[in-house]
């Protein structure tokens, strides 16, 4: 808003796109004074009878008096320092690694690059070379003949296939017309097929001789993310596990040749990981009763409840009714000669027969293959990936919680050796690792653990893994070619995540080529993040962000100022405490709630001064918080004295906190849950909900518990942000008593446990976003009780799926997911979530230290009490046995 002439100018979108208007005071007329229909005004300022704004990358000028637009022409020669060619380090930019067959080479994928390191040299050799194409997910065939991954370099992603002998053409194998973005990337053994996965929830196989791919399957399942296909060693049948419509995931069988598939296990569990032995005879897969609890696609908080406590079991089938299983099924005691056949003998396709022979041999085959399915008496973990070795031994990664997890605690993942010859036993191989592979011909192992790769045998455990360098990996860079390539990489993936196939109604395709013409502009990488900020803004949806990649960090970590907890006056050239915030609660779940001032042996009082800290005098002449620069959760020596002599002065150290914020919310939540107290006498109680994170979800939970002997509770999620969808909070608050236990001694229980009481209220405003705003409008559907304040912000969508990051480890987020009430409205996004009774809150009352949101919410909770008594519960009379019953 600008002050001029007596009218206040000002941009808005009211219009559908930023123009600028013109408001009167007096006659309260707001007149439009441009008219720009699709790319609108970003910034303006008032000046000597204009308006200067910028409009679509144009500086122009608006005379006030005429209403004229004319346009400033501006020269300029920016820094071009960063367009210059370079060659930089790869390792900082490596999404993806695979060995070869031996294990002797690696392929990565490095910034869009595909670059092979021989583990003896160290040598690289770059097998791509296409700075304005993305090349990812590449994988050597076993044979050793291919390097197969996915480009873009015809402007969709595509398959290509690259000789690694000779310089023979790169053959490309489109997948589809309108291309999506595939991972999953597999070689038969056989170096025959290839399968992989896409975006949009499909399956795929590549037969390299016809060089034509089918579609195997699609799923249902908006989390299907990876369908974990695994290759027989005949390169025939291919197992995958997908999502049923009961969301349990199921094992398929597909063969290749034949085109025909087959589920093999019933669906009524959690079943997936396929993976063949090496004999062919077996294969393996791992089975939950419990594991769909806990596995979404974001934050749900039953799901991350639940999760440390998913237990999967280790199963195996026979591919064919010959084969005898590995292990008796009831006692899982070894079957003899079992685990000997495993390690040698043909495949499960055995000899194939000729022609038409083979379907009847895989319907045989195929045959009563559930009942064959045999548990394995390893015991049951948390298991998180299968690999197969050689025959008889199988790869497993293994999620491992803490004996006593606490919500939030995040996992680790140990990879384990498993072999049939002893089918209860797991040896362990290396700790934290993320993600790994088995070469081709199981000799080795290739893990990574945070940013490092290595190489183990698998036959000498005892051997030291071989860590990779990676520094040798090097990438040239043309800085032009590569933003054109994210540019355009942008749009694509707006155009295959958005929620909305729609978007909101934009021309995608009219906006990608208009916003492209700056492309040749751009001399930064912050440019090029700049231009997809405006150009995808144009969607007009909340969480689209566009995260930095290859720029230069600052340099020195940045020095953290200590903060004490207080607030100052100045008086007479120094600083006096004008107030002093108070700890929160002593099991806080915050070591940001505890105020350094207020710990056991500091005693400083409001309206004493801060005279020294560490030693050096504080005066007002400088700003208060320039004494505690670099000091934040350090211990500091503070002096303080009832008046700036030094008589009565004293000296404490104290830990100052690197931010104020949630140790002001506390002792603001403090002042209003003793309000609510005062005013109800006590049989209200207070939830403050600092926000959605685990930390303040448990504070969330701590305070219900310690409030179900109330009669009505005022919940105040005011300025709380996004984070956990809360839907196990709803549970817990719709809890009402359904019967009751008694005892000899103590009181009667109810059951369901810690029922909530009935009269409650909900405090909202604007300044409520993302996951306060689901819990909001679950709180409204549940009738939970009335929602009070000031509409929500209107951020109702959110990332879900798997989303690739940009060539130069830029990351983009495209809202895929989005909240709607079953009634037909979207319910929040761009919208809010309106409160039953509106409850305005302004800052002239803020200033004057009323609070008329909580006043009304007191009496809403009070009067609910009223019309809506608890119902009385009535113990029945203790019976008497023996005497007629009336």
């Amino acid at each position: 808003p600008m002050w001029a002439d007596g009218r206040i100018y000002f941009v808005s979108d009211r219009s559908g796109t930023f123009n600028l208007h013109a408001y009167d005071p007096l006659t309260r007329d707001v007149q439009q004074l441009t008219d720009y229909q699709t790319y609108g005004i970003d910034h303006a300022a008032a000046g000597a009878g204009v308006i200067a704004f910028v409009q679509d990358g144009q500086v122009r000028i608006l005379n006030r008096q005429t209403g004229a637009i004319t346009d400033v022409e501006i020269q300029i020669e920016p820094s071009v320092t960063e367009l210059a060619p370079r060659t930089v380090g790869g390792a900082a930019f490596i999404q993806s690694a695979r060995p070869s067959a031996s294990g002797d080479r690696v392929v990565f994928g490095v910034r869009g690059e595909v670059v092979m390191l021989d583990i003896e040299t160290g040598t690289t050799q770059s097998l791509t070379q296409t700075p304005g194409a993305a090349e990812r997910y590449p994988t050597l065939s076993p044979n050793g003949e291919w390097a197969a991954y996915f480009s873009d370099e015809s402007g969709n992603y595509q398959l290509y296939l690259k000789p690694l002998a000779g310089d023979g053409p790169v053959r490309t194998i489109p997948v589809e017309l309108q291309s999506s973005f595939y991972r999953e990337l597999v070689w038969s053994p056989d170096s025959k097929r290839l399968a992989f996965t896409d975006k949009r929830l499909r399956l795929w196989v590549v037969d390299l001789e016809t060089g034509g791919a089918r579609r195997v399957t699609t799923s249902t399942y908006s989390f299907q993310d990876r369908y974990y296909p695994s290759w027989s060693p005949d390169g025939v049948w291919l197992a995958y596990s997908r999502y049923e419509s009961n969301r349990l995931r199921a094992v398929y069988l597909y063969n290749a040749e034949l085109g025909r598939q087959r589920r093999i296990t019933h669906g009524r569990v959690n079943a997936e990981h396929p993976t063949f032995d090496g004999s062919g005879r077996y294969l393996y897969f791992v089975a939950s009763n419990t594991a769909s609890l806990g596995e979404f696609g974001w934050d749900v908080l039953s799901g991350l409840l639940l999760r440390p406590y998913a237990a999967r079991r280790l199963h195996v089938v026979s591919m064919r009714e010959s084969v005898p299983p590995p292990v008796y099924p009831i006692s899982g005691e070894p079957v003899e000669g079992a685990a000997a056949q495993a390690t040698g003998g043909p495949g499960a396709a055995g000899q194939r027969p000729p022609g038409p022979q083979r379907a009847q041999s895989a319907s045989a085959m195929l045959a009563g293959i559930e009942n064959r399915v045999v548990p394995l008496p390893v015991a049951a973990k948390d298991f998180a990936d299968l690999a197969t070795g050689e025959p008889g031994v199988l790869y497993i990664l293994v999620t491992e919680w803490p004996p006593s997890p606490t919500f939030g605690t995040e996992p680790t993942r140990t990879l384990y050796k498993y072999e049939l010859a002893h089918p209860s036993e797991l040896t362990r191989l290396a700790e934290n690792v993320d993600d790994f592979t088995v070469t081709a011909d199981a000799k080795k192992v290739l893990y990574r653990s945070g940013v490092t790769w290595s190489l183990i045998s698998t036959s000498d455990l005892e051997a030291e893994p071989v860590i990779i360098d990676t520094h040798s990996l090097q990438v040239e860079v043309d800085q032009h070619a590569e933003w054109s390539q994210m540019y355009h990489e942008a749009w694509r993936l707006m155009k295959d995540f958005f929620y909305d196939p729609d978007h909101h109604g934009q021309d995608l395709f009219e906006l990608e080529s208009h916003y492209a013409e700056y492309l040749p502009s751009l001399a930064r990488r912050s440019d090029l993040t700049w231009l997809l900020r405006k150009a995808l803004g144009h969607i007009s949806a909340s969480h689209i962000t566009i995260g930095e990649g290859d720029v230069e960090p600052p340099a020195g970590e940045p020095s953290r100022i200590g903060m004490l907890g207080a607030d100052y006056v100045v008086d007479a050239g120094f600083y006096r405490f004008a107030r002093i915030f108070r700890s929160g609660h002593y099991n806080s779940e915050s070591r940001l709630a505890q105020a350094p001032l207020d710990q056991h042996g500091v005693s400083v009082r409001p309206g004493e001064f801060l005279l020294a800290v560490d030693g050096e005098s504080v005066r007002a002449d400088r700003n208060v918080y320039s004494y505690f620069v670099g000091k934040a959760m350090q211990p500091v020596r503070i002096t303080v004295g009832p008046d700036t002599s030094s008589v009565g002065a004293r000296t404490y150290t104290v830990v100052p906190l690197p931010a104020e914020d949630q140790l002001r919310r506390w002792n603001w939540a403090e002042g209003n849950r003793q309000l609510v107290e005062e005013e109800s006498q006590g049989i209200l109680g207070y939830i403050y909900v600092p926000d959605f994170s685990a930390s303040g979800i448990v504070a969330t939970f701590r305070q219900l518990l310690e409030s179900t002997d109330r009669r009505g509770l005022v919940i105040d999620q005011r300025f709380a942000h996004g984070g956990i969808t809360a839907d196990y909070l709803i549970e817990v608050l719709q809890r009402r008593a359904l019967f009751y236990y008694t005892f000899r001694q103590g009181e009667d229980l109810p059951v369901p446990t810690n029922p909530m009481p009935e009269a409650k209220v909900l405090l909202v405003n604007d300044v409520n976003t993302e996951a306060a705003e689901s819990f909001a409008l679950m709180f409204k559907l549940g009738n939970l009780g009335r929602v009070m304040g000031t509409r929500t912000w209107g951020a109702g969508v959110g990332p879900y799926v798997y989303i690739p990051a940009l060539v130069d480890g830029g990351t983009i987020n495209i809202p895929s997911r989005a909240a709607y009430d079953p009634a037909g409205s979207w319910g929040i996004e761009n919208m809010g979530v309106d409160p039953d009774i509106e409850v305005p809150w302004s800052a002239a009352e803020w200033r004057q230290g009323t609070d008329p949101q909580l006043a009304a919410a007191i009496r809403a909770v009070l009067q609910a009490i009223v019309d809506r008594p608890p119902l009385e519960v009535s113990r029945p009379e203790y019976p008497v046995h023996g005497q007629q019953q009336q």
